[in-house]
């Protein structure tokens, strides 16, 4: 008995409960299922991605990185603040995602919620890529193009789908 109490006081002087009880609470949101994972590290992935193209293309239109800082187009605050808005939109949008496997009455339901959420978040991400690489000087219209279809198809098959569903439920209603 000594012995675990020793072990248990030696876990807690070496770490705080209270980040524990704060991580667990945000893998518990965040990661119900190992597929959300994957898809949460892809979409920030393509947010650094983000950054570092803007960055680039900034200092591209501003003849260099130490112009474009004196021009204040690379701004740490602004970008920051732009930054900092889409951080807290995202996340709340993965916890409503990570919730809605908890809520929905099928975990298949919440996985498919879950992977046309990340679908859409890592395409408007890579869009945004597309975009700052066309501003640095890239010739990828084509590429954008084919994002921007793709994203399209994407939310009105999910519509369709949804419809569809909506008509046999009704079906069914009707039927009873």
């Amino acid at each position: 008995m000594t012995q675990l109490q020793e072990y248990f006081s030696k876990v807690l002087d070496g770490s705080n409960p209270a980040i524990g009880f704060v991580l667990s609470a945000i893998s518990y949101l965040l990661f119900p299922d190992q597929a959300f994972f994957t898809s949460i590290v892809a979409v920030g992935v393509a947010m650094i991605l983000d950054i570092m193209t803007k960055f680039w293309s900034l200092a591209k239109q501003n003849e260099g990185y130490r112009e474009a800082v004196k021009k204040r187009a690379i701004y740490s605050k602004t970008l920051w603040d732009k930054t900092k808005i889409k951080l807290f939109s995202y996340l709340c949008i993965m916890i409503l995602a990570g919730l809605s496997y908890r809520v929905a009455p099928l975990k298949e339901m919440g996985i498919f919620f879950a992977t046309v959420v990340y679908a859409v978040m890592f395409l408007r991400e890579g869009q945004s890529v597309v975009e700052n690489l066309m501003d640095g000087g890239a010739d990828l219209g084509w590429l954008l193009f084919w994002v921007k279809r793709k994203q399209k198809q994407i939310l009105e098959s999910e519509i369709d789908e949804y419809q569809g569903k909506r008509r046999e439920d009704e079906d069914y209603e009707s039927r009873v």
